[in-house]
């Protein structure tokens, strides 16, 4: 199970930072294009050369809504990357402080807040769906539950994720306590000789 959910969270990190680099791709050229029509195109030194054609025709209204909504689905997709590195703040003082043992006991009651608040965070972000299945964006009219599934979407990884995270701290726990008892049994050994 534990093989399964490492190799299923690896899978779907590749898929997400795939996609999270495409749509920022998209994003950055639509804004540059969008700079560019609205501060070349639109400059006195082109209405100039070209006056015989219409330039406004080619700033088009939709772009910066379109820019907008593909940097909110590269910031959900990137919430479950950097989650993934445990690369969200987090206080490292109570794991110096506290010995070996405790820690890998805080590390799992943390993930296992983790996983309830995405699970949560995944009932909600459903339940918000039926809100705004019938909202319609202003310039690209589109449903705007496309833009709120990708909190579905955050959350769903976040959790894979977390399961991912969760099995591999007790896998060490089950190495560590494998270990001492051969530690042990070596040493009573040691003792009976």
């Amino acid at each position: 199970m534990k093989n399964f959910i490492r190799k299923f969270s690896e899978y779907v990190d590749r898929i997400s930072r795939f996609l999270m680099a495409s749509l920022f791709i998209m994003g950055f050229l639509a804004t540059l294009y969008q700079v560019f029509s609205r501060y070349v195109l639109q400059s006195e030194f082109f209405s100039k050369v070209f006056p015989f054609i219409n330039l406004s025709l080619f700033n088009f209204t939709w772009i910066e809504e379109l820019i907008r909504y593909l940097f909110i689905w590269v910031v959900f997709l990137g919430i479950g990357t950097v989650y993934k590195e445990s690369g969200h703040a987090h206080i490292e003082i109570l794991y110096k402080l506290l010995n070996v043992r405790w820690t890998k006991r805080l590390k799992l009651l943390v993930e296992g807040i983790n996983v309830s608040f995405f699970l949560v965070l995944l009932y909600f972000s459903v339940k918000l769906l039926t809100y705004t299945s019938k909202q319609i964006s202003p310039s690209l009219f589109i449903n705007m539950s496309i833009m709120y599934f990708s909190i579905v979407v955050c959350s769903v990884i976040c959790n894979i994720h977390a399961m991912n995270h969760f099995f591999q701290l007790l896998d060490e726990n089950v190495q560590k306590e494998n270990l001492k008892k051969v530690n042990s049994m070596a040493q009573r050994s040691n003792i009976e000789q």
